[in-house]
């Protein structure tokens, strides 16, 4: 009896496990919903599909979606490309596990693999994507790698093993450690993707009490208090509209897609991603 009870249970917390275990993928190269072709994400943090982008201060092209096809060695195929434009590090800092500028990032909440797909930001160069936590290297992945032998060749493929004391209140980086290369997909399994919106610091969430929202194509910026002056910049970091107001107002975007907008007041600042449609 208890070894046909055995039987019975096994096959179940076998498929529990199955069940229980997360898998989110971020395509580049085929999601044009979330992301659309586009020059760079321009010089503002953002959040998109709960994939944190951070840029370089003194350029607007990181994160461009641009066309660029690719068969990788699994059969995954891809039309576009997420173009880095540079390295998460310079040559000042080359190999460290905490990048600066030009990277991706999430937060999960529990251990987890994290699967990779890149391509060499210039053809038979030789290329390094790192995935770190900030302080351990959890994986990376090399284009044309002499040790062996090239037969990784310009498309690249690793897989990145995150225990649960590496995620735990960390984030985790993917990054080209001082040079330029192109994401076309992150895979991870086995956990829950947690990144938090991008906040403003302290001192601008207590004193920014502008709300902004966007409702179809409208645009809607309320509680409005004093002379606020509103910038509102599209994903490839162009700016498409600007106005001083000192009261609420709404207000049209034509073209559908992804937005931030800035508004500046005696109260502070407050920058906010909405999207139009």
């Amino acid at each position: 009896m208890k070894r046909k009870l055995l039987l019975i249970i096994l096959p179940l917390l076998f498929l529990a496990t199955i069940g229980n275990a997360q898998t989110k993928v971020w395509d580049f190269g085929n999601d044009t919903t979330h992301w659309p072709l586009g020059t760079g994400i321009g010089n503002a943090e953002m959040v998109v599909d709960g994939l944190g982008l951070y840029p370089i201060a003194t350029n607007t092209n990181f994160g461009a979606i641009t066309a660029n096809a690719a068969a990788f060695s699994d059969g995954y195929t891809s039309v576009n490309r997420f173009q880095m434009n540079g390295g998460g590090n310079t040559s000042a800092n080359a190999g460290a596990l905490l990048p600066t500028q030009r990277y991706v990032y999430f937060t999960v909440d529990g251990a987890c693999t994290v699967k990779v797909w890149f391509k060499t930001g210039s053809n038979g160069a030789t290329r390094k994507v790192m995935c770190t936590n900030g302080s351990v290297l959890l994986g990376s992945g090399t284009s044309n790698d002499s040790a062996t032998g090239g037969v990784n060749a310009d498309l690249v493929i690793f897989t990145a093993t995150v225990s649960a004391a590496n995620a735990l209140g960390n984030k985790i980086y993917i990054y080209g450690d001082t040079t330029a290369n192109n994401l076309y997909k992150i895979e991870v399994t086995g956990a829950n993707i947690t990144t938090p919106p991008v906040t403003l610091n302290n001192f601008q969430a207590e004193q920014s009490s502008v709300n902004v929202f966007s409702n179809g194509n409208q645009i809607s910026i309320a509680n409005v208090k004093s002379d606020s002056k509103i910038e509102v910049y599209n994903m490839a970091g162009a700016l498409v509209k600007t106005m001083t107001t000192s009261s609420d107002v709404n207000f049209n975007i034509e073209t559908s897609g992804f937005y931030i907008v800035n508004v500046e007041s005696a109260e502070g600042k407050k920058s906010v991603k909405v999207t139009v449609k």
